[in-house]
């Protein structure tokens, strides 16, 4: 019996010592080293037509037990812009022991444009509509990154805005990129009363847009854009030599300043009076970036 119990004792001693020298072995043979990121410049310079291969070069990795990774480099995120063109790309490399190595540098692109936020019809509704109106239905942004990113457009009227009545009424219209590139337009709405019998009577100017964009120093020619008029929704383009047209392009008055020095977003009404003296006016916003 005694013997037994010394056998027993033996046995689990020798097993404990096995399992110690299993873990100590175990350690020894694991890999703790990541593997190591080196690249040839701290800024790559790529287009936004560019893949991910675009971002990976120059870049190579290697491991002491896996050798060259530089196939299995990774970008793991991208960073929003810290200045105009540029951001900051991470990347990340893993070896079989999955021991990582991360690396970071920046991004300069060669052709990125901010987004823009294109009006093809005027903000001007009719009282009626209101309730209901979707203020980005004429809008589109086509992205230079992400492309159509019309949806996401959003409108948001100034505080305390209650319409209840015909008259011009302020919002800002926005959208972000995937960058956190913001376009940002502080628009005005027009509301009009159809009650109102000289609505009817009205000539709205017609543009060939509502929003234009242009770089700081340099001038846009507002009197080019107009392109007609407008009357109960019926267009009439002073290209069709429309009879139906009251008056010429040259009787469209244009009126606002605009400081192409200065980035800043500009009001330019344009207006056409009949000869009945009846005025109408068309806004357009003028963004000088």
């Amino acid at each position: 019996m005694r013997r037994l119990r010394v056998t027993i004792v033996l046995v689990f001693v020798l097993s404990v010592i096995a399992f110690i020298a299993y873990n100590v072995m175990a350690r020894m043979v694991e890999d703790h080293t990541p593997p190591v990121i080196t690249c040839d410049s701290d800024t790559v310079t790529v287009s936004v037509e560019d893949d991910d291969s675009a971002l990976l070069q120059g870049m190579t990795a290697e491991d002491n037990r896996d050798g060259d990774l530089t196939d299995s480099i990774r970008v793991s995120s991208m960073s929003n812009f810290t200045e105009p063109g540029k951001r900051t790309a991470n990347y990340a490399v893993f070896d079989s022991s999955n021991q990582v190595a991360t690396y970071s540098r920046t991004v300069e692109y060669t052709d990125y444009t901010s987004p823009q936020i294109h009006l093809s019809e005027p903000l001007r509704f009719g009282l009626e509509e209101m309730e209901d109106i979707n203020l980005a239905e004429n809008m589109t942004v086509q992205d230079c990154l992400d492309g159509d990113i019309s949806s996401q457009i959003r409108a948001t009227f100034s505080d305390n805005t209650y319409i209840s009545q015909a008259g011009n009424y302020e919002v800002t219209v926005q959208v972000s990129n995937s960058a956190g590139d913001t376009c940002s337009v502080p628009l005005t709405v027009t509301v009009t009363d159809s009650s109102d019998d000289e609505e009817m009577d009205k000539y709205y100017p017609v543009l060939s847009q509502y929003i234009v964009y242009t770089n700081v120093g340099k001038s846009v020619d507002l009197n080019s854009l107009v392109i007609g008029l407008e009357r109960n929704g019926s267009e009439y383009l002073f290209e069709d030599d429309n009879s139906f047209l009251p008056g010429e392009r040259g009787d469209v008055q244009v009126s606002g300043s605009v400081d192409y020095k200065t980035a800043g977003t500009y009001t330019v009404d344009y207006t056409f009076t009949t000869e009945d003296d009846v005025s109408a006016t068309t806004k357009l916003a003028v963004v000088v970036r």
